[in-house]
């Protein structure tokens, strides 16, 4: 596991907490917007190498001078996206991207299609871009983005062909998690919000005018490490199941069945 420093924070707030974790002697992949060349370069001294460019829509041409950018650094590694057809997961792979955020409109949080009526339910952009990747033997991960409410959601998006599973929700409500705790009715509970909500975009802007994220608020869940140990357990049992003993094999006896209901059949996929 492996966490991401946001970049919904002043870009002093980004270079303290990285500082925080290397002199924990811990890692993170460095969040940052387009046109953010000068951080890059400032985090690439101080030796960050795993970078996530953070756009909404990775299917765009804005997106290329930026990777360009950071993979002209030796040793980088970069995650970006999000995209949910085949054509969008070809467009990064061949620019390079080492992992690619699939999916739009899926988080729990998330109100793009609402707002916009763009995206594609996880399931199918994840079959489409695996799809994909194998057609043209591009070696970038596959990085699910969405949906994932519970422990057999993550072996769900490995099987359909994730490599990298991104979640918000589960860790929701968790002592380590941003905000204060809440006593509503006698239960506690803490503030969950999306990265394009109101709450969060006030921070950083002046004048925020186009929402495409929620607000609410999770159960106290007490320390993250109970989830990890959840998710630990839940994906040996999961793995066992398929008689795997790692990712590829897992992908490999993984069988699907989806049921269309305007023919009214099963299809094995």
């Amino acid at each position: 596991m492996i966490g991401i420093v946001h970049r919904f924070q002043s870009v002093d707030s980004r270079f303290e907490e990285y500082q925080s974790l290397v002199n924990s002697n811990m890692d993170a992949i460095i969040a940052v917007g387009l046109k953010e060349e000068d951080i890059v370069s400032r985090f690439y001294q101080l030796g960050a190498r795993h970078f996530i460019l953070d756009v909404a829509n990775g299917f765009n041409s804005s997106v290329e001078p930026m990777i360009k950018m950071i993979k002209s650094m030796k040793g980088t590694w970069i995650i970006c996206g999000n995209v949910a057809s085949r054509e969008g997961f070809e467009y990064l792979s061949d620019l390079g991207v080492d992992a690619i955020r699939v999916g739009i409109g899926n988080g729990s949080m998330c109100s793009t299609t609402i707002m916009t009526g763009v995206g594609q339910g996880i399931v199918s952009a994840l079959l489409e871009c695996k799809e994909q990747k194998d057609k043209i033997n591009s070696t970038s991960l596959i990085v699910a983005d969405g949906g994932v409410t519970n422990v057999g959601d993550i072996a769900k998006a490995i099987g359909l062909g994730a490599d990298m599973v991104m979640m918000g929700r589960m860790f929701a409500g968790t002592k380590e998690a941003e905000g204060n705790v809440l006593k509503y009715d006698g239960a506690l509970y803490k503030a969950y919000r999306g990265s394009a909500s109101f709450a969060v975009q006030a921070k950083h802007r002046e004048n925020p005018n186009f929402i495409e994220g929620d607000e609410t608020i999770v159960k106290y869940k007490g320390s993250v490490q109970n989830i990890i140990n959840e998710i630990e357990a839940g994906l040996r049992s999961s793995f066992s199941y398929m008689a795997a003993h790692n990712v590829e094999t897992f992908q490999k006896n993984s069988d699907w069945v989806l049921y269309t209901l305007d023919q009214k059949l099963f299809k094995q996929k």
